[in-house]
Parts: C-alpha cells; sequence; structure tokens
C-alpha cells in the first residue's frame, strides 16, 4: 500500500528537467512553461499595482497598500546605498529595479506552491511537461533578466559620460593614457561587462535550481518521513528565494552606479568618495 504524501505536490515526480519545455507553439514560435509562467507573474504584479495605486495616500488606511508601499522603501533604500545616496537616483531607477525586485522573487516563491514542481503537466501528441516553470528556473530566463540590467548600465553609462567619456573609462586606468598596457586592461575591462551579466544569470539559476533538485531527491528518498524531511528545505528555499532577488537588484544597482559616475578627474572633490565608496561595494558583493 503506498502512502499518499501531499509534499509530493511540491516536487516534480520524473524530476527536475535542466531546460524550460515547449508547451504551446504559434506558427514558428514556441512558448515555453517558463515563458508561460513568466507572464502570469508580470499580470499578477501590474495587476497589484493597477488596485493598489487607488488607495494609496499620504497615509494608507489599508494594510495591503501598506505592505505594497514598505517593499517600495525597502528597494529604494537599497538601491541608494548603491548610488553613494544620492535619492534622487535612486528614485530614478526604481521601477527598474522594484521591477526585478519582485518578479524574481514572486518566481521563486512560485516555485514552492504546488503543482509548479511538475504535478501539473500539459500533455498533447505524446508530449508530457510540466504546465508552469519559475522563470528563475530557466537559463534563459535569468539570462534574459541579467541581459536587461546590463544593457540598463550600458545606455545610462553612454548617456552620462558621452561615448568619448564611456571608452576613457575602460581605457585610461594608467597614465599617460597612450601607456601600451591601458589597451590590455581596457579589454579586460569591457570583458569584464559581459562576465557581470553572466554571473548574474547563473547565480540566480544555480542557486533557484538546485534547491528545486534538493527539494525533488529529498521528497523521493524520505519516503513516508517526507512531510518531516523537506520541511527545513521549504524553509531554507523561502530564505534564499529573498536573498537572491535582494543581490540581483544590489549587484545590478551598483554596476549601474559605477557606470554612472564621473571620473575623479572631473570632479576631484566630490566623485572620489562616492566612486571609492562605490567600487567598495562591487568588490565586497
Amino acid at each position: 500500500m503506498t502512502m499518499f504524501n501531499p509534499l509530493n505536490l511540491f516536487a516534480s515526480n520524473s524530476g527536475v528537467p535542466l531546460s524550460a519545455e515547449p508547451i504551446i507553439t504559434v506558427g514558428n514560435f514556441v512558448i515555453t512553461n517558463s515563458m508561460l509562467m513568466g507572464l502570469v507573474i508580470a499580470a499578477l504584479i501590474i495587476g497589484t499595482f493597477a488596485i493598489v495605486v487607488k488607495y494609496i495616500t499620504v497615509r494608507p488606511n489599508s494594510k495591503f497598500a501598506l505592505f505594497i508601499e514598505s517593499i517600495i522603501l525597502f528597494v529604494v533604500g537599497n538601491i541608494k546605498n548603491s548610488f553613494g545616496g544620492d535619492e534622487s537616483k535612486a528614485r530614478k531607477f526604481l521601477p527598474l529595479f522594484l521591477a526585478f525586485f519582485l518578479f524574481i522573487l514572486l518566481n521563486n516563491l512560485a516555485g514552492l506552491l504546488p503543482g509548479m514542481g511538475g504535478s501539473v503537466y500539459f500533455q498533447d501528441e505524446g508530449l508530457k511537461a510540466a504546465l508552469l516553470r519559475p522563470v528563475t528556473t530557466d537559463l534563459n530566463g535569468t539570462l534574459a533578466l541579467a541581459a536587461i540590467a546590463m544593457v540598463t548600465v550600458q545606455y545610462f553609462a553612454i548617456k552620462e559620460r558621452g561615448i568619448g567619456g564611456y571608452f576613457k573609462h575602460f581605457f585610461t586606468v594608467m597614465q599617460p593614457w597612450y601607456n601600451p598596457i591601458n589597451f590590455f586592461i581596457g579589454f579586460i575591462e569591457m570583458l569584464g561587462e559581459i562576465i557581470r551579466m553572466i554571473t548574474l544569470a547563473f547565480r540566480l539559476f544555480g542557486v533557484i535550481y538546485a534547491g528545486e533538485v534538493l527539494l525533488h531527491v529529498i521528497t523521493n528518498l524520505s519516503g513516508p518521513f517526507a512531510p518531516i524531511a523537506t520541511f527545513p528545505v521549504i524553509l531554507m528555499e523561502l530564505f534564499f528565494s529573498f536573498i537572491q532577488a535582494y543581490l540581483f537588484i544590489m549587484l545590478s544597482s551598483t554596476y549601474l552606479a559605477i557606470g554612472t559616475a564621473h571620473d575623479e578627474s572631473a570632479h576631484p572633490n566630490e566623485s572620489q568618495p562616492k566612486s571609492t565608496a562605490v567600487k567598495t561595494a562591487a568588490g565586497k558583493a
């Protein structure tokens, strides 16, 4: 007799596939389960803010509106630190980083909901695939998020510094500017921008995907003791879901702050402390 384990709903019964699985094909365009989940989460976020905006006042009476406002203040307070305390800059980029934080956090948490681990399937023409899969467990999804973050960094870096100042930032590390080693350092620095994008994507994907695999393995190995064995894993995943969303916005905002900071030579009395603080934060991250 097989004992029913409700926590099996939290994990796939057939393993956790590495890549997202196609569920719908529209012409030549394939929609995967992670893309569908991304659309659901995006619609949820937009719908929530469309409703909450009606209740926003100086002193919100709605507890839910107060909760959303607390999240907004949390995000703006943290990215303000990345910009050296510049609140106007933090508020300028708040919509982007708030969207990142909520989208990543909700996708991470969604992976812990019943049915998300593959217990709810879409089946067509002999193909069987999980109906929904969090974007953060799909490497294509995390690469897309990281690409948006780093393209934003490059765009505003060029806008802030100008095209000449943008390349000067990479190729004038040593003095005088024509020092041959500058060309080598500049190449390494530009390569570093691509590496930042890759590390942002792989860090998020690796941690969240590994959590799903761990939950699946423990659920299947522990048998009738799965409710006890998987409980601490679920708590750990709740913690890492928040931490990964937090790390993503802190690192990407730090990269943006570095990219838009003026060179020390341009403002010797103002830019040097701020730029040093930003670079130190990036080094610690």
